[in-house]
């Protein structure tokens, strides 16, 4: 008799068992912990990047139960984020060649199995479950990595994967669902200018693949975020799960790092755990939304939750009650439930080479109509200090090879421009009236832009 057909005719029941048999189990005979490490990665002062790389796997069949992340040095010593912070990464599993994982997203290669950033989120599966993975699976990363240190920085993205090959595990399904969809990036922006306390709200509505349980799920959320729902539209749209941030103290070190290069997002996720599970069925629909502080705006925030489902093809078909082994687990626990969002501030170097905030961009304030243009080359804009009248249409023009983009860093209203190079454009209309300040997001000490829109 198969998992599903034991899961089918024993219930919670077996669930017990699993959970006695797997804990009496002698831990050494079943797992082990692999210690991985990246290609060392140089950044230079203060520098963002978005690298997708190939990773090196355990090379070993069996389910992955635990999962971890951190960034070392040379000599694996963990790298605080006064040096250099990991926002985000995914880990993605290609499959071992012949036989591709699928996604979430229709054309999209490979399944992602595990994300984490600033929350420092974990992988954990309850006892008896695992994601299983082949000796010759092939793995990458899709990652963002931000500097906050004047001098270069050498660092190593290191993972911790605990493999169990114990007989009877349950496989899991990972799902990497966003309030957001399937659009190409795994972000969007809140534009800003709503009431005080008033709330942007996302949902996408996806569509089961495989009948099962839901045994765990985490999130990965930004600074402004209000909440992450996951609801079962055929049961009145109730709540499965509730994905809540947590934010540090008002010392906390996230908050005390300089340079600010992006508003400070959550210290920790919610993160669901139960044996028993969720029931869901294939080709039902459960709806992600996501809520986010709309006073103020947020560019490129995230709203992603990654569910697990224990496959189960006899699954209940009904809305039975949540189950009661339910539990909430927190990578950090000294936080606050909420904080008031906030904006970032232009910075750049003095002449000792310290980061020190600006009010706005350098540079002669230069008049423009209605259309105005500005030239990004030689890592700078062209007009740096700009004004325009209420209506006015702003188009950057990208020069230089190297790649840029334009982000507002505190404004009434979001900027959000592409990453470009030689030949790119981007245009927006200005229609509310204050001032924009605006940088690079990948070189954000030196590439700043002030915009003044006139009533």
């Amino acid at each position: 008799m198969g998992n599903a057909g034991k899961l089918r005719r024993r219930g919670v029941g077996l669930v017990a068992l699993v959970l006695l048999a797997f804990s009496a189990a002698p831990a050494a005979a079943t797992e082990r912990t692999y210690k991985l490490r990246a290609a060392p990665m140089s950044f230079g002062a203060y520098e963002t990047k978005f690298p997708t790389r190939a990773m090196p796997t355990p090379g070993r069949a069996g389910f992955i139960v635990r999962m971890s992340t951190r960034l070392v040095d040379a000599r694996g010593r963990p790298i605080s984020i006064r040096r250099l912070m990991l926002h985000h990464v995914v880990f993605i599993n290609s499959g071992p060649g012949a036989q591709p994982r699928n996604n979430s997203c229709p054309g999209r290669n490979g399944e992602p199995f595990f994300g984490t950033g600033e929350e420092q989120q974990r992988l954990i599966l309850p006892p008896g479950y695992g994601y299983p993975v082949r000796e010759h699976d092939r793995w990458r990363t899709v990652a963002m990595y931000m500097s906050h240190s004047n001098r270069p920085v050498t660092a190593s993205l290191e993972y911790s994967v605990t493999i169990s090959d114990a007989p009877g595990l349950v496989p899991v399904k990972p799902l990497w669902l966003r309030a957001s969809g399937c659009d190409p990036l795994s972000s969007y922006t809140v534009p800003g200018g709503g009431a005080p306390g008033s709330a942007d709200v996302r949902s996408h509505d996806w569509t089961i693949p495989t009948s099962g349980r839901i045994v765990a799920a985490g999130a990965h959320l930004h600074g402004g975020a209000l909440s992450l729902d996951v609801t079962q539209p055929r049961c009145d749209d109730r709540t499965l799960l509730d994905q809540r941030p947590l934010w540090g103290m008002p010392d906390d070190l996230v908050y005390r790092v300089r340079p600010m290069l992006h508003e400070p997002g959550p210290i920790a996720t919610s993160y669901f755990l139960s044996p028993t599970g969720i029931p869901v069925r294939r080709g039902e629909v459960l709806r992600v939304t996501a809520s986010y502080d709309a006073e103020l705006p947020h560019p490129r925030v995230m709203a992603i939750t990654h569910v697990y489902i224990a496959k189960d093809a006899d699954a209940p078909r009904g809305c039975e009650p949540l189950p009661a082994d339910g539990q909430t687990l927190w990578s950090r626990t000294d936080g606050r439930a909420t904080v008031a969002p906030m904006q970032v501030p232009l910075t750049r170097l003095d002449a000792a080479g310290n980061p020190i905030e600006i009010p706005f961009a350098g540079g002669p304030l230069v008049e423009a109509g209605a259309n105005a243009s500005v030239d990004v080359e030689h890592a700078a804009f062209e007009p740096s200090n700009l004004t325009i009248p209420s209506g006015g249409r702003v188009t950057w023009r990208f020069r230089d090879r190297d790649m840029h983009d334009v982000l507002s860093a505190n404004a009434p209203r979001a900027v959000d421009g592409p990453m470009a190079r030689r030949g790119g454009r981007y245009s927006q209309t200005f229609t509310v009236p204050g001032t924009y300040n605006l940088f690079c997001d990948l070189h954000p000490m030196t590439m700043h832009q002030t915009i003044t829109v006139r009533p």
